[in-house]
């Protein structure tokens, strides 16, 4: 079902049991499918216009930069929308192996080609979305409403408040509604005004954490060369290059997507913001410590214009810990904690969230006064994983503002640890798979057995005297596939 909007002519639209999502990007579609498995009517509430098909749309300009659909989270995309997998290869998505694929350059060196690891879908984030929603349209208990704002909470009780309406705006000059519901569900996103939804009511905001490590992208998308195009050696499919600081503050990526097309970006971190122009782009990817995404860009064709994003801060808004009481009403996503895009976690942080939605629906009911509290709290729970990924990797850099956790000068030399020792041992590269691709929590990656063998490769390294300041090469190496 598809609305375009609300009867603004006064007409009470009602129904028996209502649940509206504030926000139809990834982690609102993702509820909506949730929540039509326990409410009678669903309805998405979203400011913009939805494309058909994987066109760009004006709410998410984020969506032009590359995306990581993690393994996580291409599970339970699949879980909620089983035609999901389907879709995606039928419209172009690559399934690759990203230690088989991808020219990886990390702080040590190239990352040797292994084979075996777990294999990822590359695609736009245009094309994720747009098959998400695509599959959502068919629930027949769904609807879409666009070109419609949430301008605000209408809420009843005395000491203790229950959200019982949201306050629409229409953006076509049809005027304002109210849209009755049983439970309101705030999935906007890092813009979420609930904070000011809750001013009005005369209640006070949660607490926020920020880490700011002072990144920005720059993409741009080009038309692949044609295979004979490319040099015999270019076994890659993707790449993968990390800054290493001091000497380079800048990475880059290489992503295939769909109908023969690459998309890259480049990361800043500290205030190494990329350009925005066309030459200062192109100049840019010079400057990478390696020259081959300079090179694979010279044998492409642009097809669009230099897009930035410096909005990449990882704030979290404590609702978990929010000392005001507002029944009736749950955030969301990345309304609640959102993360430096550049470790790609967002997407499947928000299927996730969805998912603990349907595990606390199930369990308690949402007019219980209890619902909301333990539904944030166990959405707490899951998000401290990847919040403390993203921001230790973050506090890596000296220029990070924020509140640095305890113990968090130990985290950048292991997690190094780590990932060199992936190198040689794969029980180390599987679990930091797993992991990465939030199948396992972080905590996995410190148990007894992995942190031993981390600690044991790290000292036999140290030893190895061949080891020593040995020279990187600037170009991936033309090896046999590691066994």
């Amino acid at each position: 079902m598809r609305a375009e909007r609300p009867n603004f002519e006064g007409e009470e639209l009602m129904a028996s049991s209502r649940a509206i999502v504030v926000g139809g990007s990834m982690a609102g579609l993702c509820a909506a499918r949730v929540l039509s498995d326990f409410f009678e009517r669903v309805t998405v509430v979203d400011r913009d216009s939805y494309p058909d098909g994987a066109l760009e749309r004006a709410g998410v300009p984020q969506s032009r930069h590359v995306h990581a659909l993690l393994a996580g989270g291409r599970h339970e995309l699949n879980a909620l929308f089983p035609d999901f997998d389907r879709l995606m290869i039928e419209r172009g998505a690559h399934e690759l192996d990203f230690g088989m694929d991808f020219a990886t350059l990390r702080g040590f060196g190239w990352a040797p080609r292994t084979p075996g690891s777990i294999p990822v879908l590359f695609a736009s984030r245009l094309l994720i979305e747009s098959i998400v929603r695509e599959l959502l349209r068919r629930i027949p208990n769904v609807e879409l409403i666009e070109r419609t704002e949430a301008a605000g909470l209408i809420a009843q009780g005395g000491a203790t408040l229950r959200a019982t309406a949201l306050k629409l705006r229409s953006r076509d000059g049809a005027g304002s509604s109210e849209l009755a519901a049983d439970l309101i569900v705030d999935a906007s996103g890092r813009t979420s005004k609930a904070p000011l939804w809750f001013k009005e009511l005369g209640l006070s905001a949660p607490e926020e954490t920020v880490v700011d490590s002072f990144s920005a992208y720059g993409s741009r998308w080009y038309n692949a060369p044609l295979p004979e195009r490319r040099p015999r050696d270019w076994w890659w499919k993707g790449l993968w290059l990390e800054p290493k600081p001091p000497e380079n503050f800048t990475a880059g990526v290489l992503f295939p997507i769909e109908n023969g097309r690459w998309l890259v970006t480049i990361a800043g971190i500290e205030k190494h913001y990329p350009p925005t122009d066309e030459e200062g782009f192109t100049a840019t990817l010079q400057t990478l410590r390696s020259p081959i995404l300079a090179e694979a860009v010279r044998l492409a064709e642009p097809i669009s214009p230099v897009y930035s994003n410096r909005a990449m801060a990882n704030r979290w808004r404590r609702y978990e810990k929010w000392n005001e009481r507002l029944d009736g009403f749950v955030a969301l996503g990345d309304s609640v904690c959102a993360f430096n895009p550049v470790y790609g976690q967002g997407m499947t942080t928000g299927a996730m969230s969805a998912l603990i939605l349907r595990d606390s629906l199930k369990t308690l009911s949402h007019s219980d006064p209890n619902f909301a509290r333990k539904f944030l709290a166990a959405q707490a729970r899951f998000q401290s994983g990847p919040w403390g990924m993203a921001t230790g990797a973050d506090f890596r850099f000296e220029g990070t503002v924020g509140e640095r956790p305890r113990f968090g000068w130990l985290f950048a030399p292991y997690m190094a640890a780590l990932f060199e020792g992936s190198l040689d041992d794969k029980t180390i590269q599987r679990r930091l798979d797993e992991v990465i691709n939030m199948l396992r929590p972080p905590s996995a990656l410190f148990g007894p057995s992995i942190a031993a063998r981390t600690v044991l490769g790290a000292m036999s390294r140290m030893f190895r005297a061949k080891a020593e300041a040995q020279p990187i090469p600037a170009m991936p190496p033309v090896a046999a596939p590691a066994r």
